[in-house]
Parts: structure tokens; C-alpha cells; sequence
């Protein structure tokens, strides 16, 4: 059962995605991969830099019973070779740093900075992303975004959507479940989140979710427009 609007307003913290819901990742990707294109090349590095992001999940999808969590500079050497697989490209192994480098490249949604600060006068704000510690210090430092804790996937030792990482979150903020709200653009998140008792928030972003029918699923909240900014609005902040 969801939370309702006043549920919402009175739980204590806001747990958020990171990449792509707070953060812009395609943009500093597909530059990347534009810069390192080889010459003549017809690829649509935008769709590229798409798929890329879907075969990380897919690969996290099947080892989803694998005691091992690999470092996510592994995860995205192995999905990136998934990718260039049958497409003839050749990368030399710095040019494949820097493809993977450019990972930690995000860039804050013109509304992140803004609608954080608000939002932080009246709740927890927490991260709760599958990027590495370094990476989202490094991108919120840059961003100047503030945090009240970063769970980041290799502190959890887990990745979304697994449970562990619902699970730890809700643990060590000592909260109720429905006390978490998590804030995503990815209906999966929100999903899995829902099946530990979480509130969910979906604030649509134009590179996130594509091709997903959103009548497939049920949110707490939706916010159609204006990101973070007009989460704070709908929760009164």
C-alpha cells in the first residue's frame, strides 16, 4: 500500500538516485564517445551511449545471484565490450579509460542545486545510487549539491535493484520503511523500493525511462516538470 500526499510530507527522509534523476550522465558520455569516435564513423553515439546504460543493468540483471560485487569500473569495461561487439570500432585501452572516466562526468539538472536546499530544511537527503563513493563526492563537490549521507553501491556492497540496498539504507538512517521516500527517474527503482515499504516519488527527466509505459506502474508521486524544483513545491517546501 502507498503513502498519500500527507504521508509524504511528514516522512523524515528522501533517499535519491543519483544518475540521470539529480545528475545529467548522457550528455558527458556521448561527448566522450564523440571525441574518441573514429574517423568517418556514422554511429549515433547518443543511442550508443544508450545502449551502454542498458547492458549495465542487463549484466547486474544476471548475476543477480553472484555472491561477487564487481567494482563498477569493471562493470562498465565489460558492458562497453558488450557494445562494441560486431560494430567493428577499436578503442585503444586509454581511449576505453576515458569512455569509462567519462562515467564521472555528471553534470546537476539546472533544478538539482536549488530544489536540494529546500528540500534538505525539511528532510534527510540521502543518495542512493549504484555509482561508486568517489565518484558521487567528487560529482556533488563539483556540482555543489549537499548531502546528509551518500550510500553508494560499493559501501552497500550491492547494486540496485537488489534488496540489500533498501535494506541498509532504511538500517542505518534508523527509520520506518514508509518513514523512506525514495526519488527516482527509473520506474524499476521506485519498484523495488515499494517492495521494502518505501514511499516513491517519479520525477521525469527526458533521457531516463525511455521506451517504458508508465501506466505500468503506480507512484506515491509523479513530477511531470520542472525536476527537483517542483518536488519542493509539492511537498510544501
Amino acid at each position: 500500500m502507498g503513502l498519500s500526499e500527507e504521508q509524504l510530507k511528514q516522512a523524515k527522509a528522501l533517499v535519491f538516485d543519483y544518475m540521470g534523476t539529480v545528475t545529467d550522465w548522457l550528455t558527458p558520455v556521448a561527448t566522450a564517445l564523440i571525441a574518441t569516435a573514429p574517423q568517418g564513423s556514422t554511429v549515433d553515439w547518443t543511442e550508443f551511449a544508450h545502449r551502454w546504460r542498458k547492458e549495465f543493468f542487463i549484466y547486474l540483471e544476471e548475476r543477480v545471484n553472484s555472491t561477487e560485487v564487481l567494482p563498477l569500473h569493471d562493470v562498465y569495461d565489460h558492458t562497453l565490450t558488450r557494445c562494441q561487439t560486431g560494430t567493428g570500432i577499436e578503442w585503444s585501452s586509454e581511449q576505453r579509460e576515458r569512455l569509462i572516466r567519462s562515467w564521472s562526468g555528471l553534470v546537476a539538472w539546472e533544478d538539482s542545486r536549488e530544489g536540494l536546499q529546500r528540500l534538505r530544511q525539511k528532510y534527510l537527503v540521502v543518495i542512493l545510487s549504484n555509482g561508486s563513493t568517489r565518484m558521487l563526492i567528487d560529482a556533488s563537490k563539483r556540482n555543489k549539491l549537499e548531502w546528509d549521507m551518500t550510500f553508494a553501491s560499493d559501501l552497500i556492497g550491492a547494486y540496485k535493484p537488489f534488496p540489500k540496498t533498501y535494506q541498509e539504507v532504511i538500517r542505518v538512517l534508523q527509520l520506518q520503511p514508509s518513514e523512506c521516500v525514495m526519488v527516482a527517474a527509473h520506474a524499476y527503482d521506485l519498484e523495488a523500493a515499494a517492495t521494502h515499504g518505501m514511499g516513491t516519488i517519479y520525477v521525469t527527466r527526458n533521457t531516463e525511462d525511455r521506451g517504458i509505459n508508465l501506466d505500468n506502474y503506480t507512484f506515491d508521486l509523479t513530477v511531470p516538470e520542472n525536476g527537483l524544483l517542483g518536488l519542493a513545491s509539492a511537498l510544501s517546501c
